[in-house]
């Protein structure tokens, strides 16, 4: 898998085990038992320019979400962040999706999002925000997707 270094990667797969974490071991890796504050120490005095983030974001909410890319802006640092919870990869500029270790779908998240069956054949729904904005969108309410829903709410109120 060629992971560029001016994006990042959310790695989506429903069989996310140490085997399968091998594949990213040439990046520094941050686990999902760490505290909002640990983990922002952690990013502060990372000197890699690319860190995987093993659904690190689970236990944090929206904001402490945003706090935390905005400090990898800062730092200017990307990262890939592996997880089988769809939401989350809203936060990616790309998406890469697995299945029994095979790569079904690799691409920006805005066309990767538009493969729905495959995604749901996948055990994958759509974000929520995701599939709201689609099924505003054939009723000709809005007219394109929309990966933030406050961006979609403000819409919808104009």
């Amino acid at each position: 898998m060629n992971i560029e270094s001016n994006f990042n990667y959310c790695i989506l797969s429903n069989n996310i085990n140490h085997e399968f974490l091998k594949k990213f071991f040439e990046y520094p890796m941050i686990d999902d038992k760490l505290s909002f504050n640990d983990l922002k120490q952690k990013i502060e005095f990372n000197t890699s320019k690319m860190i995987v983030l093993n659904d690190t974001f689970y236990r944090l909410n929206y904001n402490e979400i945003l706090i935390i890319i905005d400090l990898f802006k800062k730092q200017q640092m990307k990262f890939i962040y592996i997880t089988s919870d769809i939401e989350k990869s809203l936060i990616c500029d790309k998406i890469v999706v697995f299945n029994n270790d095979e790569i079904v779908l690799n691409g920006l998240k805005e066309d990767v999002l538009k493969e729905e069956k495959v995604l749901k054949r996948l055990g994958f729904g759509l974000p929520f925000v995701v599939d709201l904005s689609l099924q505003l969108n054939y009723y000709d309410v809005l007219n394109k997707i929309y990966f933030d829903m406050s961006s979609l709410i403000g819409d919808l109120w104009n």
